[in-house]
């Protein structure tokens, strides 16, 4: 058989044209080198677009905060221990009352100590009582239990807590809790508008100080005991629907 041979070109072979009449490229590596170039730029574009996901996706995460959010929402409450119940709408305890009116007295407290004010906004009886109206207690007592919570006005003589029909205000005690346990969050789950709340109550005997007599954070490991709430999200915020001893 006879070998098919490449035709020689008449051209002469130059630094431009081989001996068969093909030009020959300027740079021999340009083409697999352009390629490289390409291949690296899509490659840092696209690390670019996940890089800005991923930012506003930790822009947009609010689970980094929701403890100290779900904390400070249910802190009034976790003073008081409350009965486990299954569904707020059906429930009405003291500890429910203790809350919502704790939750204006400490608001009032950290208001003057962040403003450095001596004078509380609200009255103050014989007693150091703050005397606040009917409707600063039914709204605090909604923001921590809905509007579909059951409150009977009432006073609560063990806790100085005193009701007056004929003044439309409660008189409230105006002073920090001295509580015997630490709460402590032990994990958040969340799934739509509901969270499951797991809270560890540590007792303060159990509690360490450093060496600076600074105490050392508990953990939810340390606890004595454990309360699981369950708080459901709406619009305007949060309320506890149930709570339960583990």
């Amino acid at each position: 058989m006879k070998k098919e041979t490449t035709p020689v070109s008449n051209q002469p072979v130059t630094r431009r044209y081989n001996r068969h009449g093909k030009r020959r490229g300027k740079y021999a590596y340009a083409a697999p080198l352009g390629m490289l170039i390409s291949t690296l730029a899509l490659v840092g574009a696209l690390a670019l677009v996940f890089s800005g996901i991923s930012a506003v996706r930790k822009v947009t995460d609010t689970t980094t905060n929701m403890g100290e959010t779900m904390y400070y929402f249910l802190e009034p409450l976790l003073h008081y221990n409350p009965t486990p119940f299954e569904d707020i709408t059906q429930t009405e305890q003291d500890a429910f009352l203790k809350a919502a009116t704790y939750r204006v007295s400490l608001a009032e407290q950290n208001r003057m100590l962040k403003e450095a004010d001596e004078n509380c906004r609200y009255p103050v009886d014989d007693s150091g009582r703050i005397v606040v109206p009917v409707k600063e207690i039914e709204e605090s007592y909604n923001a921590l239990f809905g509007s579909a919570s059951p409150l009977t006005h009432r006073s609560l003589e063990e806790e100085n807590l005193l009701f007056s029909d004929a003044d439309d205000c409660y008189y409230v005690p105006f002073q920090s809790l001295n509580s015997g346990y630490k709460p402590v969050i032990d994990y958040i789950k969340q799934r739509g508008t509901t969270f499951t709340v797991r809270i560890g109550f540590v007792a303060n005997k159990d509690i360490k100080i450093d060496d600076h007599g600074n105490e050392i954070t508990p953990t939810a490991d340390m606890a004595t005991y454990y309360q699981t709430y369950t708080v459901i999200q709406y619009p305007g915020g949060y309320y506890v629907n149930a709570c339960k001893d583990d």
